[in-house]
């Protein structure tokens, strides 16, 4: 089986975190017999663009071809300017790009979020005659319809057209099942989880991290901007004033300059970082908190529970499917008043806390074992290509 994975973004040497669910989904295809292709067009950088911005400079330096264990990524360039998502028609852009693909080369087309992928999908659809899934992640299917005309139109129109249609939570699947008389179905992508083993000594990776031992570790992973409820967190941070708190952020966006700390409770921010870096600052730190106010499905999450640690959440999205009054700690209202009292719950019972993270770790590894749901996807691409799916 040839397939063709479209992507908005994916990890390059020049930036390895974009869109890494969809890296993991085309090893974890590629280790169960599918030649995986993935194409994610990359905007292309004009004489001296690249000085303007950094975002700018980094597309210039992600390859045009490269291999990630043995799946072959192209990152054609495409011309592309502000706003294309929502009021242009990047998919033709995009379309393109494409002309060095042909149709003999796959058997099916897999594109990750609605538009402008799913759409350029439906292009490559009625030009190769080929199927085509389409993966709803998030935004694309619960907000971004609701904020232009257009995109949904498009987002209708890939509802209609697409030969499948999977959602990464059951809360995606339910929009987007009433937006279509057609079947949608929850598909998650997960993670390459290792066996469970003991968790990691976590006196020794703080003195690594130059961590304090002595100090509640409260991590926030994600972009800096408003809807992740970073100002909210800054707020209640600000409002705890305890030196016995260390806050630290990974992560980068507009907001980052104006998270400094004005209390005693300290803050630490790194930055983007590789995903082998916030692995280790998971198991390092007390607790994760993510006052999201729109959520697909938080692969930042599902990772916390990987090893293990603690989530404080917002109520919002796919997050509730994994963050229980059982596996974790749920922000019924995302305020500083609730942040703080979140806190102040798994600080005063850090057994019960522990024995939370840990009925989530099993969780994670019952349902989002990304080795495990390939195999499932696999399936459902030979059903596809068999005319088995009804």
């Amino acid at each position: 089986m040839r397939l063709l994975i479209l992507s908005p973004d994916f990890p390059s040497p020049a930036n390895p975190v974009p869109s890494i669910f969809v890296q993991t989904q085309a090893i974890e295809l590629q280790r169960h017999g599918v030649l995986v292709t993935v194409c994610a067009p990359t905007p292309m950088v004009l004489p001296g663009q690249a000085a303007l911005k950094p975002q700018w400079r980094t597309y210039a330096q992600i390859p045009r071809s490269y291999q990630v264990e043995r799946v072959e990524v192209r990152r054609p360039r495409y011309f592309a300017f502000p706003g294309e998502n929502f009021w242009a028609w990047p998919h033709y852009a995009k379309a393109l790009s494409l002309r060095g693909l042909s149709a003999d080369q796959f058997n099916l087309i897999h594109a990750h979020f609605a538009h402008p992928e799913g759409t350029l999908g439906l292009l490559l659809k009625r030009r190769w005659k080929k199927p085509l899934v389409v993966t709803l992640h998030g935004d694309d299917a619960n907000t971004y319809p609701e904020q232009s005309p257009r995109y949904r139109k498009y987002y209708e129109r890939v509802l209609a057209q697409a030969d499948l249609i999977l959602a990464v939570s059951d809360g995606i699947r339910q929009k987007a099942q009433a937006r279509t008389q057609r079947p949608v179905l929850t598909h998650r992508v997960g993670l390459r989880l290792p066996p469970i083993q003991e968790k990691p000594d976590k006196r020794a990776l703080r003195s690594e991290l130059g961590l304090p031992q002595d100090r509640f570790v409260l991590l926030f992973v994600g972009t800096l901007v408003q809807y992740k409820g970073v100002l909210e967190l800054s707020e209640a941070l600000r409002q705890l004033d305890d030196e016995g708190v260390l806050a630290v952020f990974i992560g980068d966006g507009p907001l980052r300059d104006g998270l400094g700390g004005t209390s005693r409770t300290r803050r630490i921010l790194l930055g983007q970082q590789p995903n082998a870096v916030v692995r280790r600052y998971m198991a390092a730190a007390d607790a994760l908190i993510l006052p999201s106010y729109r959520e697909g499905l938080p692969t930042v999450v599902v990772e916390a529970g990987a090893v293990g640690l603690p989530v404080i959440a917002s109520n919002r999205g796919g997050t509730p499917e994994i963050v229980t009054p059982e596996t974790g700690y749920r922000l019924e209202e995302i305020s500083p008043a609730a942040i703080l009292a979140a806190i102040a719950q798994v600080r005063s019972d850090p057994l019960e806390a522990r024995a939370r993270g840990e009925r989530l770790r099993q969780h994670v590894y019952r349902h989002y074992d990304a080795s495990r749901n390939a195999q499932e996807l696999v399936q459902l691409y030979r059903r596809l290509l068999e005319g088995a799916l009804g």
